[in-house]
């Protein structure tokens, strides 16, 4: 994988054309400033034991606002209520981009202000501008009416985190996943996360987590991630949390990362009964750490043995239906990096039984839990489900997992160490894996699980990695009479092989669809009818793909995606196969292996082909408007259009 990423960098590298035209474009250093402003809550406000359902917060920097409402809370009798609601802004302007937090409702007679916090210059809030030190405040701040001419009784508590982070970041993660088994889970879970070192991330997954709250807690779901924080410490502070039935996921920042953290999202799919029931399905939140996006994906699969293809079929579910941005591709190619953590069900199985067959007896068991207590692991891990299913490509296509080297995480006995029940045979369950891009890759530190967490019929699982988080420079604003010079890439050839039959007829009628962050405007190609080896004409089928970037180091660590689509007359386009245009991409459906795409591109930097297309369309559509206008003129000079009659 190193090889062809030095392979394609080298290529677009040398593509490179008129180089020292583009210096001033391509070489600009300076990084975005990342503003993190948390709202902790307001005090003094003149709605004291009203309901705060209308209330607006509005947190607004270099131009950009976030907003937060419907408070479902009530102000005390002095008019103060909690928040802890954070908003997150990339910052370019340092030396001018102000801050400003205004409050107001919001009813059907429009907008009324509160008021609003003074504006704050962003580069007041670092303690030096050369060095651009990231500074913490946590502070009452006053509010005053909307001229800013008289100070109001409310004030706004907020923690105000400003900073440019390096250019590249060690992350360490914390990733873990158990299935609780329904039950109270230990006060104590310091076991879990022991470390001698600090996390920047952690994500734990939940399965079966659903049993009485303990006093204070009103729900499980509180009950859980205070068991958690009590067990990480109060250095770390919840990024986000979601809860779909019995499964639940939880991610938390330390405290000197947490000016890192954007673009926070979730979503869902749920693969139970007529795929509404959440029993089994897969929840996940992602998040950027500075430009580095991350996906944390929590699953249950299905159950018992001889149920194996069942669980392929879910994991195919939830990575086709699955949806987190605002693209028509599965999650396996819209992040960096997605970690998989789960109870992913898969049993030991022996080679000799079929799928249908269970061979849970007495013999099975005890020949297991013997090789168990010999620690003779790779023995069984060639009755793994998982290994044999990812060996043959059917699920958990090109992701990576740790080497096994902890007993099996299920079925145990409850209140015991090393005890298995003698209802199932033993199976790890529990997994953790993970998927990147090219070109950017994770470091597995460890991998195990913990005997001394009893209380349910599975161990809990603990990964950890390493990582690097990117921050990458900001897009120069460059000579404003050059505006419209862009990057441009052109596909020199592009040929797909292999593809799946989408058609009654057994064939496709392909095209290749390119999207990305930085592109200019989606691009497709021409339609090649009833081909699954199609070959597209660079010159004729392929229009140029224009990129938004005009900065060299983001034009390096920015990808091209592809969805390659099945023509369809009278229905959605159906998609054959997504995946990165890297020459020579191994392309998936439903994450299991589609066909590849290979090719050669070529990079420029001239003026932009799609703005000027426009401005020629503009031109002409002027241009008609003013020869119609001249024609109408004319005709009318000849009592053409008279309202006399003859």
């Amino acid at each position: 994988m190193g090889q062809k990423q030095e392979l394609v960098e080298s290529t677009f590298l040398s593509s490179i054309t008129s180089r020292s035209h583009a210096e001033a474009h391509v070489n600009n250093t300076d990084r975005i400033c990342r503003l993190t402003v948390t709202i902790e809550a307001l005090k003094h406000i003149k709605r004291a034991n009203k309901s705060m359902k209308d209330l607006v917060l509005k947190v607004t920097a270099e131009g950009k606002s976030r907003k937060f409402s419907q408070m479902n809370v009530k102000a005390d009798e002095l008019g103060g209520i909690i928040i802890n609601r954070s908003f997150a802004f990339e910052i370019t302007d340092i030396k001018r981009s102000t801050l400003l937090v205004q409050v107001y409702t919001s009813g059907i007679f429009g907008n009324k202000i509160l008021g609003q916090s003074k504006s704050i210059l962003v580069s007041d809030l670092l303690k030096t501008e050369e060095e651009c030190e990231i500074s913490l405040r946590s502070e009452w701040y006053d509010v005053f009416s909307k001229d800013e001419r008289k100070q109001l009784p409310c004030k706004i508590l907020m923690q105000i985190s400003v900073g440019v982070p390096q250019p590249e970041q060690n992350v360490h993660l914390f990733v873990g996943t158990w299935n609780v088994g329904n039950a109270h889970p230990a006060d104590n879970l310091h076991d879990w996360f022991s470390t001698t070192s600090a996390y920047d991330l952690i994500a734990i997954g939940s399965q079966e987590c659903e049993y009485s709250p303990r006093p204070p807690h009103t729900d499980c779901a509180k009950d859980w991630v205070a068991t958690i924080k009590s067990a990480i410490g109060s250095d770390y502070k919840l990024v986000h949390g979601l809860s779909r039935g019995q499964m639940q996921l939880v991610l938390f920042v330390h405290k000197d990362s947490q000016n890192a953290i954007s673009e926070v999202l979730n979503g869902s799919e749920a693969t139970g009964i007529g795929h509404v029931v959440s029993n089994k399905g897969g929840i996940c939140i992602s998040l950027k750490f500075w430009d580095t996006s991350l996906c944390f994906l929590n699953c249950h699969f299905a159950a018992h043995e001889g149920q194996c293809e069942a669980r392929n079929e879910n994991y195919r579910e939830i990575v086709g239906n699955l949806r987190m941005l605002s693209t028509n591709t599965d999650i396996l190619n819209q992040f960096h990096h997605v970690f998989w953590l789960g109870d992913l069900n898969y049993r030991l199985r022996e080679e000799r039984t079929n799928d249908k067959q269970s061979f849970s007896n007495t013999a099975s068991w005890d020949a297991i839990t013997n090789k168990i207590c010999h620690k003779e692991f790779n023995e069984l891990l060639m009755m793994d489900e998982l290994h044999r299913e990812k060996e043959a490509q059917n699920v958990f296509y090109l992701f990576s997992e740790g080497e096994i080297t902890f007993p099996p995480t299920f079925k145990m006995k409850r209140n015991t160490e090393d005890v298995y029940d003698q209802k199932r045979l033993p199976a790890w369950c529990d997994r953790v894996l993970w998927f990147s891009l090219p070109g950017f890759n994770v470091r597995q530190l460890s991998y195990t699980s913990i005997p001394s967490i009893s209380s349910s019929d599975h161990k809990p699982v603990a990964a950890t990695f390493a990582l690097t988080a990117l921050a990458l420079p900001c897009d120069s604003k460059g000579d404003p009479n050059n505006d419209d010079m862009r990057w441009h890439v052109r596909f020199t050839a592009l040929q797909a092989k292999n593809l799946r039959a989408s058609d009654y007829s057994g064939s496709s009628d392909p095209y290749v669809e390119f999207f990305g962050q930085n592109i200019f405007q989606e691009v497709k190609s021409k339609v090649k009818f009833q081909d699954l080896n199609p070959t597209w004409n660079p010159l004729q089928d392929i229009p140029e793909i224009v990129l938004n970037t005009s900065s060299y180091e983001r034009l390096k660590k920015d990808f091209i995606f592809v969805r390659i689509a099945d023509f369809d007359y009278t229905s959605r386009d159906d998609t054959l196969d997504g995946g990165t245009c890297d020459f020579d991409a191994k392309i998936s459906y439903r994450g299991c292996p589609a066909g590849n795409l290979t090719g050669t591109m070529q990079i420029t930097w001239q003026r932009n082909v799609t703005k000027r297309k426009l401005q020629i369309t503009k031109s002409f559509s002027i241009k008609t408007q003013i020869l119609w206008h001249q024609l109408k003129r004319h005709i009318t000079s000849k009592h053409i259009f008279s309202d006399k009659t003859s």
